[in-house]
């Protein structure tokens, strides 16, 4: 029998630590999927590789607020650069990490849009002309020089990029794999779960992000099968890895002839009969096997609309899979016997109006830079006169702005 332990302990960290590595996982996730094109030479996926870059740039400059938010001081952030805080802190490597993060994926958006930029600051008159040519930076040259040099740059900058995906987002696997006062925390396959999940939700998210923008905003209005296809495939794929690994942990915590002592029965009281049964079993891996199934159909691959659900699934796992790890590895007392009770709370601090807040903002910064980018292939919204978007083909006047 599972006894609540009242007042003894409590779960410290809640859901925005939870959103924390939820949003850096979107985060490793989309940028891997903006870099095929670059660097694997997937190049069906690169009219999404500038849309990959927006969406990881909303949600790289969002992440830090997960656990600040939590935090019972926000106000010394600075001091996290000002304090030699490595290589005792972990959040102190976060900050470094964050930083180089940021700086690596502005260069990046500058170079990917560079040469876009410069042309429609060229044709389109007003302030929106002229906020394209601020965003060129006062460049002007468009000579096959610059553009093989920008090429260049960008193989290298998505290049680098892909190993800090794994830095950012491994880390935080680390974090709790080295936490050994927490059993079902002390996992050395915790880094690599938490990057290959991440692989995941990126994957799904792109798969979503396409279908929505690209039928509602994009001078065509619809969506290339090639493109879905090949994000379902990749889905498929990556989500074949990630059950793998969640049946190795499982045999690992859920066993008792593999699993030590402590493990075993926490992962037995918590997620065998326990409070959160359902999330393990029927939202973390339930969800995942059915997305992946879906993926085996053709028409699922071809079609937005059965891919985008068989990504919302792939999304919702991956968070069910974060808020395992994190709440429910603190269910487990550790000076007592039976479960800490945990229900998190609607409003206030680590709440879920925080988590609605979050994702908010990243839905503000996105939009932001989906207006205000020319995400799209320039060649099509140029000849398309969009109203939503562009210029009209060869003329001079705004359409928009």
């Amino acid at each position: 029998m599972n006894v609540p332990v009242m007042g003894l302990e409590h779960v410290y960290w809640g859901l925005p630590i939870v959103i924390y590595p939820y949003i850096s996982g979107l985060v490793a996730g989309s940028f891997i999927v903006g870099s095929l094109s670059k660097v694997f030479g997937q190049k069906i996926f690169e009219p999404i590789a500038k849309l990959s870059l927006l969406v990881t740039l909303a949600f790289l400059l969002v992440a830090p607020l997960a656990p600040l938010s939590d935090a019972r001081q926000p106000s010394r952030l600075l001091e996290l650069y000002t304090r030699a805080h490595l290589p005792y802190s972990p959040l102190g490597l976060f900050t470094m990490i964050w930083t180089t993060y940021v700086l690596l994926v502005l260069v990046e958006v500058y170079f990917a849009f560079r040469q876009d930029n410069i042309r429609l600051g060229q044709v389109v008159p007003g302030w929106r002309g002229a906020l394209y040519r601020f965003f060129a930076l006062g460049s002007h040259d468009l000579s096959e020089r610059a553009q093989r040099r920008d090429h260049a740059l960008l193989v290298f900058l998505a290049s680098a990029g892909i190993l800090l995906a794994f830095a950012f987002h491994g880390y935080i696997g680390f974090v709790f794999g080295a936490i050994k006062a927490r059993p079902l925390w002390s996992n050395p396959l915790m880094p690599v779960l938490f990057i290959v999940s991440a692989i995941v939700s990126g994957v799904a998210l792109m798969i979503l992000v396409y279908s929505v923008v690209w039928r509602y905003l994009s001078p065509e209005r619809r969506t290339d099968p090639r493109i879905i296809e090949g994000l379902v495939s990749l889905l498929m794929w990556t989500i074949f890895i990630d059950l793998f690994l969640d049946a190795v942990d499982l045999l690992n915590s859920g066993v008792s002839a593999y699993a030590s002592g402590p493990v075993f029965q926490g992962f037995s009281q918590i997620f065998m009969g326990g409070p959160l049964t359902f999330m393990y079993w029927g939202l973390q891996l339930g969800f995942l096997v059915l997305a992946l199934a879906l993926t085996f159909f053709r028409f699922v691959r071809r079609s937005a609309l059965w891919a985008s659900l068989a990504a919302l699934l792939t999304v919702i796992s991956v968070y069910a899979m974060r808020y395992n790890t994190v709440i429910g590895g603190q269910l487990q007392p550790k000076v007592s016997q039976g479960l800490i009770l945990y229900t998190p709370p609607a409003f206030g601090r680590a709440s879920v109006q925080v988590v609605i807040g979050l994702f908010a903002i990243v839905l503000f910064i996105f939009s932001l830079l989906v207006e205000f980018l020319p995400w799209e292939p320039l060649d099509s919204l140029l000849s398309s006169g969009a109203p939503t978007r562009g210029v009209e083909s060869g003329a001079s006047t705004p359409v928009k702005g």
